[in-house]
């Protein structure tokens, strides 16, 4: 190993080390090329420009304005998708549907996930009304009982033990409905398939 020092300047770009030196190694001590300190001190003027339009004025859109935005956006595929449903539906797909292993099988697993506390384990009622007997308060049709898991209980119902049937469409959606309700008919020795 050389202890002998480059020079400090090299070749016709005249190259600039610097003059320390760590085991054997030197360091070039060149300016910074013009087209990287344009791109960094650009992004320092668009920050403080956006921070400026963004908390001081109204041209963007607030984190909250946004997020309401894609909110409508979302309940309005919604609401498409609710009718589009709606419009498919009647009876006679929710009996076929009632007799298909595989929808039962999911309406029930999702019976057993939102349904069974009022329900009951075997559909036998407690909170809420039995749903393996003959009596349908509001309607013993498929749609009727459809309309009752996606709407919930008549507002002018007094409800059964004073409790009401929450709506279900939000928070299922209306293909999770319509496969409960597949279930519910395929249990209900009562309902004609």
């Amino acid at each position: 190993m050389s202890t002998e020092k480059l020079p400090k300047k090299l070749g016709k770009n005249e190259i600039v080390l610097r003059e320390h030196e760590f085991d054997g190694i030197q360091e070039f001590d060149q300016k910074l090329p013009n087209w990287w300190l344009f791109s960094f001190y650009g992004a320092i003027v668009f920050y403080i420009g956006y921070w400026f339009i963004y908390y001081s004025t109204d041209l963007l859109p607030t984190e909250v304005e946004s997020i309401n935005a894609r909110m409508t956006v979302i309940e309005t595929a919604k609401k498409k998708e609710l009718e589009a449903m709606m419009d498919k539906l009647d009876d006679s797909v929710l009996l076929t549907w009632s007799q298909e292993d595989s929808i039962t099988k999911e309406g029930e697993d999702v019976y057993k996930q939102f349904c069974i506390a009022c329900h009951g384990a075997t559909l036998e009622g407690g909170i809420g009304r039995s749903l393996v007997d003959a009596e349908w308060a509001h309607g013993s049709q498929p749609m009727d009982i459809l309309n009752i898991v996606l709407d919930g209980t008549p507002a002018d119902s007094q409800g059964y033990n004073g409790q009401k049937m929450t709506p279900w469409k939000d928070a299922l959606g209306p293909e999770k409905c319509a496969k409960v309700t597949a279930y519910l008919i395929s249990q209900n020795p009562h309902i004609e398939k």
